[in-house]
């Protein structure tokens, strides 16, 4: 049996950064109530002999929550679905909501990987994007992560902010690396519908789309100097310290989601709880909605796609033509945005994970 991968969604933040898309509420009021409602829907799963080997804590701001809570989840997911000593378990962190003791108490309760949103080493665009802490908690936040015992820690940065410079770019990542982290995620802004960014017209201010795109292989060119090898559109990471739970998205594995805004695929299916936690804790997490099958090829192809090492013909139905889709390829290898792979497969280059939405909207 191929193990699982596991997604807790931690729907709280103490403030709500101006940028920001992802389902999350200031309601440190319905925490408490809603632990306990995650807790029953994990434990609906118990018996089916499920097992996995990576756990995800993602937000939202999941170091709000007290170590105790997140040792008891972990212990519980352990139980439930064999959730093994040697599994990646990531809980993301805001620097500003750590300290030497709560990261000491979350690697005792068993969390081995870090994820923290550094965003800029830049204080004026920390301010812009609202975050709440300064280049200065993130060196503390990391060189407390260090003391407690954590040797695999991943940073994100954002390119293409409102008013950001090459030179202020080159900046973040200078002191990014200098902190040498294991990961590294870099994301392109992009302003989303309902964001204070959208309602302030923020996107006046930021870099043209060529400017942005110059900012996203500077980015890639410095990390690969630096020894961090592309290996997704926007990730990065020193030999070996791939985001294993990442890599099953993108691999189209199985992983199942728990709490609000919450997505899985399971069993050839796709389903979702809605992004309404006062609705998950009234329900105990029995609001799932179903979303239709998964493992299309087209969905395989989107997925692998994002990935250096591309997709090969075995990763495909049987009934998919591959020769068809290669030669519907030709047109960009002849470019210069896809290659093909020394397994028999073909990828993406640089160049094309920039223009990746249009080559796959071309191609499938």
């Amino acid at each position: 049996m191929n193990k699982i991968g596991l997604y807790i969604h931690v729907p709280f933040c103490a403030s709500k950064c101006g940028y920001c898309d992802f389902y999350s509420r200031v309601r440190p009021d319905l925490i408490a109530p809603y632990i306990a409602a995650l807790k029953e829907e994990l434990r609906r799963w118990e018996g089916r002999g499920l097992q996995a080997d990576t756990l995800f804590f993602g937000g939202g701001t999941p170091s709000l929550l007290p170590p105790r809570e997140v040792g008891a989840l972990i212990s519980l997911c352990r139980r439930i679905f064999s959730l093994g000593a040697e599994a990646e378990v990531t809980l993301e962190a805001n620097p500003d909501t750590v300290s030497l003791e709560s990261l000491a108490g979350y690697r005792r309760a068993g969390v081995n990987r870090l994820s923290m949103g550094m965003q800029s080493a830049v204080a004026k665009e920390l301010r812009l994007l609202a975050r709440s802490h300064s280049p200065e908690a993130v060196k503390l936040a990391v060189g407390a992560a260090r003391e407690a015992g954590f040797d695999n820690l991943s940073l994100d940065l954002m390119l293409g902010l409102p008013r950001q410079t090459m030179d202020s770019l080159k900046y973040s990542l200078e002191a990014a690396t200098a902190l040498n982290p294991e990961h590294l995620s870099c994301y392109i802004l992009k302003i989303e519908k309902n964001t204070a960014f959208n309602r302030r017209l923020m996107q006046r201010y930021c870099p043209s789309d060529d400017l942005t795109a110059d900012f996203y292989l500077a980015v890639s060119h410095f990390l690969q100097e630096h020894g961090y090898a592309h290996y997704e559109i926007s990730n990065f990471a020193q030999p070996g310290r791939e985001s294993l739970h990442n890599l099953k998205y993108w691999r189209s594995e199985d992983y199942l989601g728990f709490g609000p805004a919450a997505h899985s695929c399971f069993a050839g299916q796709r389903f979702f709880h809605p992004a309404d936690v006062v609705q998950y804790i009234n329900t105990k997490g029995q609001d799932r909605i179903a979303d239709g099958p998964a493992g299309s090829a087209e969905e395989r192809l989107m997925l692998a796609l994002r990935l250096a090492e591309g997709v090969c013909p075995q990763n495909l139905p049987d009934s998919f033509d591959w020769a068809d889709f290669i030669s519907r390829c030709a047109p960009y290898e002849k470019g210069g945005l896809m290659a093909r792979t020394d397994a028999g497969g073909i990828r993406l280059t640089e160049r094309g994970f920039l223009l990746s939405n249009s080559i796959l909207a071309n191609l499938l």
